[in-house]
């Protein structure tokens, strides 16, 4: 175990919550329809690297925050309510870059019906003169859990 100074360890455990933050903000933008609560696009130039990659499961891919923040309107147009919440980050950091691979839990209402899933963010982080910044985004594949309605989502 290589020892750390007092400071280094402050540091570490700053680099951890503003990394725990930007990931809540990115959270907040990307929620809808509770409160009055609309996707924020806006917000994504100040969340993400503007050389920023998104991708999913199904290996769809957005490249950059313009593309990332010009995409939210359309894919989130049929979503009424989603809350996003990520959970148990292993995040490590190193120097100016880090990781997070986050459990994430979503809660939606789309055409009408009630739905949740569980799935996996795997995240990287660049520290910019503005602060941390999300480098890339991989959304895994998780269990979703039966709609409102009784049907599988």
């Amino acid at each position: 175990m290589t020892a750390t100074t007092f400071e280094e360890r402050i540091l570490r455990l700053e680099d951890l919550e503003a990394i725990r933050d930007l990931t809540a903000r990115y959270a907040d933008a990307i929620n809808k329809g509770w409160n009055g609560k609309t996707v924020d696009a806006d917000a994504i130039p100040h969340i993400f690297t503007a050389d920023a990659r998104w991708e999913n499961f199904d290996g769809e891919v957005t490249h950059g925050a313009d593309a990332i923040a010009a995409e939210l309107p359309k894919a989130t147009a049929g979503v009424q309510f989603s809350m996003h919440t990520f959970l148990n980050p292993v995040i490590t950091v190193d120097g100016d870059t880090a990781t997070g691979n986050w459990l994430m839990w979503v809660g939606s209402v789309i055409a009408g019906s009630s739905r949740s899933v569980y799935m996996s963010a795997d995240m990287t982080y660049t520290r910019t003169d503005e602060g941390w910044r999300i480098q890339s985004v991989l959304i895994g594949f998780g269990t979703m859990v039966r709609g409102s309605d009784g049907a599988p989502v």
